[in-house]
C-alpha cells in the first residue's frame, strides 16, 4: 500500500501517451508565453501558454468574449456558441444569466445526483460486462453517462431520452449545412421550447423548472433566451464530459500502477482526478476573445480585431512546473467570470465512473495499442471515437 501511494505523490503525464490530433499548432511542452499561430480554418490568433498569462487573460474583462464575435474579428473555430449564449455575453448581460443558472447549480442540487450517477453507471457497466468482449468504453460508458445525467438534470422524461440523443450531435457540428443536420437543429429547438413551455405549466424538481423559478425572480426571460440557454449547458456539460472520461480511462489503463492503487485506496480518486484534468484535459483550448483597447501581454501588444485563444493543456502543462500551485488550480474548467458552473458536477460524475469501474473490473485493460487509437477530428474537445477494452 506505501508504494501506491507513493507512486501518487509525484504524478506525471504516462510516458508514450499520446494527446491526439490538436486545432492548434503548439506543443503542449513548449513553454512559449504567448505566439501567433494559424487555426485549421487559416484564421490567425494569439496563443497564450504561459499559464500566469493565461489566467491573466482569463480574468481580464478588456479580453472579451463578445467582442471575439464582432464582424471584423475571425472566426478561429468551427464550433462557437450563439452570440446570445451565456458563454458568448459580457458584463451585466453575462452575469444576469449567471446569477440565474447559479441559483440552479446549487450545492444541493448536484449532491442530489450522486446516486442517480452511482444508478445509472452501475447499469452501464452491467451491460459492458455482459457484451461482447473486447467492449467500448466511449459507446458503452463515457458517451451515455453525462447525457443521462444532463437529460436527468434537465428533467427530460426518459420516454423522449432516445429521441433526444440522436439529435444533441447536430449542437456540436454547426459547421453541417445538410438537410438532415438543419432537420435535427430545428427538431431540438421545438423539443426544447415545447418542454419549456410545459415546466412553466407543470414545474417539477428539475433544472429547467428551477431556471423558469430563477429567471422569473430575478428577472423574466423569455422562451428564446431559456432555449438558448438550456442548450449551452447541454453544450457545455455533455462532450466536454465524454471526452474527459475517455481520456480518465485512457491514462489509467496505459499506467495499470495508477489504477491498482486507486483499487487499493478509493480515498485517493479525487486527488487523480485534478491530476488527469490538469495533465490530459478534454478541452485543449479557451474559446476565443478580442481585446477592447490595445493590451500588452509578457512581450507582445495585441490590439483590438486580433483574436486570443488560451492554450489551456499547455497551460495546464506548464502549472507542473510550477511553484506553490495548490491542488485542483489547474485551468481544465478556464478561470475568471467564464469558469464552468458545471465543474462540480463533472468532478462528481469522473470520480464515480472511474471509482466504481475499477471497483467492479479489477483486471480491466487496454485492448489496442496506443499508437493506433481512434481520435476525434481537432475540435473544441479532445477524444477518442472509440476506446476497445477488456473487462
Amino acid at each position: 500500500m506505501q508504494n501506491s501511494l507513493a507512486a501518487l505523490e509525484e504524478p506525471d503525464v504516462p510516458k508514450g501517451l499520446p494527446i491526439g490530433p490538436l486545432p492548434i499548432d503548439c506543443d503542449p511542452d513548449d513553454t512559449t508565453p504567448i505566439r501567433w499561430v494559424r487555426m485549421p480554418n487559416g484564421a490567425g490568433c494569439w496563443a497564450v501558454s504561459d499559464y500566469r498569462l493565461a489566467r491573466q487573460v482569463l480574468a481580464d474583462p478588456r479580453f472579451s468574449r463578445a467582442a471575439a464575435l464582432a464582424p471584423d474579428v475571425a472566426r478561429v473555430a468551427s464550433i462557437d456558441p450563439s452570440p446570445d449564449s451565456i458563454i458568448s455575453l459580457d458584463g451585466t448581460a453575462h452575469a444576469r444569466l449567471r446569477r440565474i443558472v447559479a441559483g440552479a447549480f446549487t450545492e444541493r442540487r448536484v449532491t442530489a445526483l450522486r446516486p442517480v450517477i452511482e444508478d445509472r453507471v452501475r447499469e452501464l457497466l452491467d451491460e459492458l460486462a455482459a457484451g461482447d468482449q473486447p467492449a467500448d468504453l466511449v459507446a458503452g460508458l463515457a458517451a451515455p453517462l453525462p447525457l443521462s445525467v444532463l437529460c436527468h438534470m434537465l428533467g427530460i422524461p426518459v420516454t423522449d431520452q432516445e429521441s433526444f440523443r440522436e439529435w444533441v450531435p447536430v449542437l456540436f457540428d454547426l459547421d453541417g449545412a445538410g438537410p438532415e443536420n438543419r432537420a435535427r437543429a430545428f427538431r431540438i429547438t421545438h423539443y426544447m421550447a415545447k418542454l419549456i413551455g410545459q415546466k412553466r405549466r407543470e414545474p417539477g424538481d428539475d433544472l429547467i423548472s428551477a431556471l423558469i423559478q430563477a429567471a422569473d425572480t430575478e428577472g423574466r426571460l423569455t422562451n428564446r433566451e431559456l432555449v438558448t440557454l438550456s442548450l449551452s449547458l447541454l453544450m457545455a456539460g455533455y462532450d466536454s464530459t465524454a471526452d474527459q472520461i475517455t481520456l480518465a480511462f485512457l491514462g489509467l489503463l496505459h499506467d495499470p500502477a495508477r489504477a491498482d492503487a486507486l483499487r487499493a485506496d478509493p480515498g485517493l480518486v479525487p486527488a487523480e482526478v485534478e491530476e488527469l484534468l490538469q495533465t490530459n484535459s478534454s478541452a485543449p483550448l479557451s474559446f476565443s476573445r478580442a481585446v477592447t483597447e490595445p493590451v500588452r501581454v509578457a512581450d507582445v501588444t495585441i490590439r483590438p480585431g486580433e483574436p486570443v485563444l488560451v492554450f489551456l493543456l499547455g497551460a495546464n502543462r506548464g502549472l507542473r512546473r510550477s511553484e506553490g500551485t495548490p491542488a485542483g488550480a489547474h485551468l481544465a474548467f478556464g478561470h475568471g467570470v467564464h469558469r464552468c458552473l458545471g465543474a462540480p458536477l463533472a468532478r462528481l460524475q469522473l470520480a464515480t465512473v472511474i471509482r466504481l469501474t475499477l471497483d467492479r473490473f479489477p483486471r480491466l485493460e487496454l485492448a489496442e495499442d496506443v499508437d493506433g487509437l481512434h481520435w476525434k477530428p481537432a475540435a473544441a474537445t479532445r477524444g477518442l471515437t472509440r476506446l476497445h477494452v477488456r473487462c
